[in-house]
């Protein structure tokens, strides 16, 4: 199923690489109308299938249709025509950014919306084919999002959905040779996995794979003896255990 999934998506990806940072913009300004739009079927499947309370699904949703408008206007302005750079007289200079191929998205389940949507997003509006890998934990909320996506107007082969085992699915997608790209929110045992994993180049493979690894934790805070304790214990208290203490950034 992988190499059926990479295979359609690099099929597909020079097409949607030449449909430029306008159209891809429109999809992803369509999938933040769609997200609105039915925020109370996102929203009961956050609290149902993630364990939310309400308020803090009700901040994801908002966190998923931002990054589809984010990302949609850094792509109108940095992926609509060539840039023309400074040179010597006589010489002209001209930047066109240009997608890679098939990106891997891996997410957590503590964040099943947001983060998937942010970084599939990045990907699809760059130029890239997105193989969505939600949590197994949060299989439903993926496929939704999935569903938004096409409905957006992004094809199918271009945006697609590998639900499963985090160890069986997403472990064969990092070592996938015709990978060009995984992004990756989770645990540091598992991303240094990926690190390591994507760090290899076996025959065949004709890039060097790139990674962005984003690898959470408790942290420590200091309160200094002048603070204002009625602001500072109930800020601490929702950053350390609010999000059901799943927050990568907690106490932060």
């Amino acid at each position: 199923e992988i190499n059926a999934a990479f295979d359609a998506g690099a099929r597909l990806q020079p097409a949607w690489n030449l449909a430029g940072g306008r159209e891809r913009a429109d999809c992803l300004e369509r999938a933040a109308d769609l997200l609105e739009s039915r925020r109370l079927d996102f929203l009961s499947l956050l609290v149902r299938e993630a364990g939310k309370t309400w308020p803090d699904a009700i901040s994801e949703v908002r966190e998923a249709a931002d990054y589809c408008r984010y990302y949609a206007l850094q792509a109108r302005e940095r992926f609509t025509a060539p840039v023309r750079l400074s040179g010597p007289t006589g010489e002209s200079n001209e930047l066109s950014l240009q997608g890679r191929g098939v990106f891997a998205c891996i997410s957590p389940w503590n964040f099943p919306l947001a983060i998937l949507c942010g970084m599939t997003a990045a990907a699809l509006v760059t130029g890239n084919c997105a193989i969505m890998k939600p949590a197994e934990q949060s299989a439903v909320i993926g496929a939704r999002l999935a569903q938004i996506f096409r409905e957006a107007g992004v094809p199918a082969g271009v945006v697609q959905l590998l639900s499963g085992d985090g160890a069986v699915v997403g472990a064969h997608l990092v070592e996938h040779p015709g990978v060009a790209m995984v992004t990756f929110t989770g645990s540091r045992a598992v991303g240094l996995k990926i690190w390591e994993t994507a760090g290899k180049t076996p025959p065949g493979q004709l890039h060097l794979k790139k990674v962005v690894c984003e690898m959470g934790g408790k942290n420590a805070i200091i309160v200094d003896a002048d603070a204002d304790l009625d602001e500072a214990v109930p800020a601490i208290l929702a950053s350390a255990f609010g999000y059901q203490g799943q927050k990568c950034s907690a106490a932060s």
